[in-house]
């Protein structure tokens, strides 16, 4: 008994020191807040912008982290005629965060009867839906991932192969429009001649870069439309890149080859850099399955 009371003795400070630390644990950090866009108008001006390539696609680069929401317009325009139509226009609302969430329009012209979808993306997952026809008898938007097409695929056959390349355009497209492969497209050019002034949308000052870049560079940077490029023989890209005095990119517009080998121009202009722009998925239950779609 005695040897049991000294252990008690001893134990017992302890254990109200641990009771009394318990008591006293420290409040868990707060999670920081998610950034806001801020307006083009409230961002400061850049006096001198950088000359060399490399260093402007970094400082345009931080611009547009900075800015964070932004609406763009994409075109590819066959450069064989001039005023010819578009093979294909894409409208994006966009935030530019890590992974960026978006509203698109795309509108296919390459085929006899132009198609338009329309798609959402957020927290990496895709929901679609055609204007022409409807992917689910009884919701408009079909959700899309690549778990979920990895997960069908036995069940969905060949039309694995056809979700992938939806997937697959839909983050090019974003890839285009976040800005990421133009300036990568810049980050490894060299600049034709010197850079021109002009005006911008809103009536401040423009300044317009020209320059080329070699296709294979971009390639190994793991850019996959100019891999195609490279390997349909074309050895280099040239481009236009206008930035306005706040550092920030109004339109880049660069040469490419379609996958039939033809070169086209494509365009991707930039407008209201900061605005409010609210994206959120669809109603859970307005939302069908890959699954869904084929038994429809």
């Amino acid at each position: 008994m005695r040897l049991l009371r000294s252990q008690i003795a001893l134990l017992l400070p302890a254990l109200l020191l641990a009771t009394a630390c318990q008591g006293d644990e420290p409040e868990k950090p707060e999670e920081e807040p998610s950034p806001s866009p801020v307006a083009a108008a409230d961002l400061e001006k850049v006096e001198d912008l950088p000359e060399d390539p490399e260093e402007l696609a970094d400082l345009v680069q931080e611009r547009m982290e900075k800015a964070l929401s932004v609406k763009v317009a994409m075109s590819v325009v066959p450069e064989e005629e001039e005023g010819e139509a578009s093979i294909e226009d894409v409208e994006v609302s966009m935030v530019l965060t890590d992974p960026p969430a978006a509203r698109m329009t795309v509108v296919d012209n390459s085929e006899e009867r132009p198609s338009t979808a329309h798609i959402i993306v957020t927290d990496k997952t895709m929901y679609t839906t055609l204007e022409e026809e409807a992917l689910l008898p009884d919701k408009d938007w079909m959700r899309l991932t690549q778990e979920e097409i990895d997960s069908a695929e036995e069940e969905i056959g060949p039309f694995a192969e056809i979700f992938r390349v939806m997937l697959t355009e839909t983050n090019k497209s974003l890839e285009q429009a976040s800005g990421r492969a133009g300036l990568d497209v810049v980050r490894y050019g060299e600049l034709e001649g010197d850079p021109e002034s002009a005006d911008s949308e809103d009536g401040g000052p423009l300044t317009v870069y020209a320059g080329t870049t070699p296709t294979r560079d971009l390639a190994d940077a793991g850019h996959a439309d100019f891999k195609a490029a490279a390997d349909a023989g074309l050895e280099e890209v040239s481009w236009e890149f206008s930035v306005t005095d706040r550092g920030l990119p109004e339109e880049f517009s660069v040469e490419m080859a379609t996958p039939d080998g033809e070169k086209a121009r494509s365009t991707v202009h930039y407008s209201e850099w900061g605005s409010d722009i609210e994206i959120s998925a669809p109603a859970e239950d307005n939302v069908g399955t890959i699954m869904e779609s084929l038994d429809a």
